[in-house]
């Protein structure tokens, strides 16, 4: 597999009536075709912003973002951004919800229905089709969620802190759910974070980038040996620990990071 993802010296700015905010500076990572990588790093150092930038909401001051060794204006590749709110409409059925993507490109069709018939069979949603959000789970709710970003057909899928929301519990519960989905439909993900095992657990490689203006200080690439990996067996792998240890040692101690 090849890369998919290249940021190259990377630096955004924010303007106002009190001056400029430097929010990234001079960052630069890849990410390969098929890996699952996370985006770590203090509270407010701007990860979100970078992946605004790589999903094209917003236009770098300085830099460049290739998708397939082209610039993400020219790629012609899809990215899908599941956020930290599920976004599902109240007064739509499941059903309805995970349409409502293709239904706006005007891309819904019969042929559309056999998709989503398995795709909601497969991760345990098709008997809660007509059912409204208030109906569902918070696990259920980010199935949909991603289902919905998923029949969009993305190149790559951009996770901005998609388990935020959730309690301990359901959080480990979901990851697992997510992880699995993202691995079974064979794509490339990048999430943000500010849970180091979180980030572990999931990942194959880890950006650690430094306060705002953030730059990048580490890169690793993760190696567990434990069998029949799933987000909740890797947290008991032997060398999670040291991982965590090198990652947290990495960061500002005087920030808040979640330890879980």
């Amino acid at each position: 597999m090849g890369e998919l993802l290249r940021v190259e010296n990377l630096s955004y700015s924010y303007h106002n009536l009190s001056g400029e905010t430097k929010a990234l500076e001079e960052v630069s990572f890849s990410v390969e075709e098929g890996q699952f990588a996370a985006i770590v790093g203090p509270s407010g150092c701007g990860k979100s912003t970078m992946l605004s930038l790589i999903a094209g909401l917003i236009t770098p001051s300085s830099g460049d973002i290739y998708i397939d060794g082209k610039d993400i204006k020219t790629s012609g590749k899809n990215i899908g951004y599941m956020l930290q709110k599920d976004h599902l409409l109240e007064w739509r059925s499941t059903l309805k919800n995970i349409t409502l993507g293709l239904e706006i490109q005007h891309k819904l069709n019969e042929s559309s229905y056999i998709m989503i018939n398995k795709l909601l069979e497969t991760y345990g949603l098709l008997a809660f089709k007509d059912a409204k959000p208030k109906e569902l789970s918070g696990g259920m709710r980010q199935r949909a969620a991603l289902i919905r970003t998923l029949l969009l057909e993305p190149d790559i899928l951009l996770l901005d802190e998609p388990f935020s929301a959730l309690d301990y519990q359901t959080r480990l519960e979901v990851s697992d759910d997510i992880w699995s989905i993202i691995r079974k439909e064979k794509k490339t993900a990048l999430l943000i974070t500010h849970d180091i095992s979180e980030a572990l657990s999931m990942a194959d490689r880890i950006i650690i980038l430094s306060n705002r203006p953030a730059t990048v200080k580490k890169i690793i690439d993760v190696k567990l040996n434990i069998e029949d990996k799933t987000p909740f067996k890797t947290r008991s792998a032997p060398e999670f620990k040291d991982y965590f240890n090198m990652i947290w040692k990495e960061l500002d101690h005087n920030e808040k990071i979640i330890q879980t």
